[in-house]
């Protein structure tokens, strides 16, 4: 079943009632807590999570990064909604991480809609989202890159392709950034239902997050409207909107490590090893990384929320600062909390029907983002040009 048949059938009574983000946060929750099983059935590229897109389409949290005057729940679209958002990617990274990655892509595209699509822009694609389409953001080339030219009739023509295309076949409203004849990065929606694209499975053959199907996509010959165009050519690495989204997936990635965590106490329950002093130790470190996780998110949260309040150069400087310190802490969590599972569970427990293997196979794939030393750095740079107080470098 294609994604664009998904049907978000919550959506009008969710209107009408204005569920709160709590609300959207236990629905996330009860959907993740459910997606276990098939996440282990679809860890192939020639399988989708249909079934738990469904429920979210279901739940409105398609819709939910919306703002409220076109029926979404301005979820992480303000100061105090970040919070939110950042909880509902953990749950969906803990029932699936192939999920989370591909919720984080919708999220995405909707934001850069938000941030420079025109009102009619906003409002049209809005429509898309309640109606179960779903959105992501291929930005990822090789040498045959995309390129957009001017065509005929205030239309324009596309060549070239995108590698790490996530949701290729379900994703049906892409975000895909393409050079112009001026060499400017211009954003573009391309509307796979209405175009002919030709996707290449064979370049995805990965150890871990299989299922997110993130082929190889030629655009060449595809044509779009003018009005898909989005935004000015650049806007798209506008800061601190571009390397802020690192808070965004690194969630995801944390709701790995929790699941790693549950999973590795039921599994030493089951086994009654609660009373060994060494696995005693090593979930106490665990929960200590679990904790300090959390913590990560909550106030990477907080610093977004400031500059969504006061967004000024200093604003945005202190929160890339600390999006990239929270990006590289949770990586150091999400490692360890893989090390001290393996050797809590020991080769028995990394062995099938047990979850450990695949989670740590998509997590150990999905950790590898793009200049994990550049961010650290960045960071460092600007508390060594701080004259701050520790105490209240990031008050």
């Amino acid at each position: 079943m294609p994604v664009e048949t998904l049907q978000n059938t919550g959506a009008a009574t969710a209107v009408e009632k204005k569920i709160s983000l709590d609300e959207l946060i236990f629905r996330a929750k009860k959907i993740a807590d459910e997606s276990f099983e098939e996440a282990a059935a679809t860890d192939s590229t020639d399988k989708f999570p249909v079934e738990t897109l469904q429920k979210i389409a279901e739940n409105y949290l398609l819709s939910a990064p919306l703002p409220e005057e076109f029926g979404g729940a301005n979820l992480g679209l303000e100061a105090g909604a970040n919070h939110a958002l950042l909880q509902i990617l953990k749950h969906f990274g803990r029932g699936n991480l192939v999920v989370g990655r591909v919720y984080e892509g919708h999220f995405n595209a909707l934001l850069l809609i938000k941030l420079f699509g025109s009102n009619e822009q906003i409002e049209r694609f809005a429509a898309d989202a309640k109606n179960g389409r779903l959105f992501g953001v291929w930005n990822t080339e090789a040498g045959d890159g995309v390129k957009i030219f001017p065509h005929e009739n205030s239309k324009f023509r596309l060549t070239g392709a995108k590698t790490f295309a996530t949701g290729t076949d379900f994703v049906t409203r892409p975000v895909v950034n393409g050079a112009m004849p001026d060499g400017g990065w211009q954003m573009a929606i391309v509307p796979l239902d209405e175009t002919a694209t030709k996707s290449d499975a064979s370049w995805w053959n990965p150890m871990g997050m299989r299922a997110t199907r993130s082929f190889k996509m030629d655009f060449t010959d595809a044509e779009i409207k003018a009005e898909n165009l989005i935004g000015a050519p650049g806007n798209y690495y506008e800061q601190p909107w571009f390397s802020g989204g690192a808070i965004r997936f690194a969630a995801v990635q944390f709701g790995a490590a929790e699941a790693i965590f549950d999973e590795t106490r039921k599994y030493l329950q089951m086994l009654g090893r609660i009373d060994d002093p060494y696995q005693k130790m090593r979930l106490g470190e665990m929960a200590i990384l679990i904790e300090t996780g959390n913590l990560w998110l909550k106030s990477a949260a907080e610093n977004l929320d400031e500059y969504m309040r006061n967004p000024l150069k200093e604003t945005s400087e202190k929160f890339l600062a600390y999006a990239n310190m929270m990006r590289s802490a949770i990586e150091n969590i999400c490692v360890k909390t893989m090390n001290l599972c393996q050797k809590s569970v020991g080769a028995r427990g990394l062995n099938k029907p047990f979850h450990f293997e695949r989670i740590i196979r998509d997590l150990t794939i999905y950790l590898r983002q793009p200049a994990p030393d550049a961010a650290l750095a960045d960071a460092g740079r600007f508390v060594l040009e701080s004259k701050t107080a520790a105490d209240d470098l990031w008050k």
